[in-house]
């Protein structure tokens, strides 16, 4: 494939991404609250089969705290994507540390936007919390992202010199 077609296919999937977390940001609360509820029982009725059977307090403890994982977790992990996806379409910075400062700053600047978006969104509220673990999220991206490249850098390099 043409470098620069490759290149242009990165800048997509980026921006494929940023529309993503923007559509999930625009439901209002109630839509937002029911994917997560749904995703949280499945989880729930999987590892707990006599769920039912438990004291009614014990399903809210497992219940909320699963809720804050997913709901959380889904964070960190769309910011962790963003920025190695980040990471890929910034392949002009050669320096890779720089490259990785970029995607995780790139990342971490959207996720303030993001979060000022969901201000303006029924029921929604933009928290200084998930910024925090967006950017976390993206830190880690970055830096899975990154050592990916310089595997693949090594391997290239020693395949070349390689006389087998």
């Amino acid at each position: 494939m043409d470098s620069k077609l490759f290149n242009f296919f990165r800048w997509v999937i980026l921006i494929a991404m940023c529309i993503v977390i923007f559509v999930f940001s625009s439901s209002p609360a109630t839509d937002s609250s029911n994917q997560s509820r749904t995703i949280v029982m499945k989880v729930i009725h999987f590892f707990y089969i006599d769920f039912d059977k438990k004291p009614v307090p014990e399903q809210a403890a497992i219940y909320s705290l699963l809720t804050i994982l997913v709901r959380k977790g889904a964070h960190f992990s769309e910011y962790a994507l963003l920025a190695a996806l980040a990471f890929s379409a910034f392949y002009g910075i050669h320096n890779r540390i720089l490259r990785l400062l970029s995607s995780v700053a790139a990342a971490a600047l959207y996720a303030c936007t993001d979060e000022f978006h969901q201000t303006f969104v029924p029921g929604r509220a933009g928290m200084m919390r998930d910024v925090i673990i967006d950017s976390s999220g993206a830190l880690f991206g970055a830096i899975v992202a990154c050592c990916i490249a310089a595997y693949f850098t090594a391997w290239t390099i020693i395949r070349k010199n390689s006389y087998y």
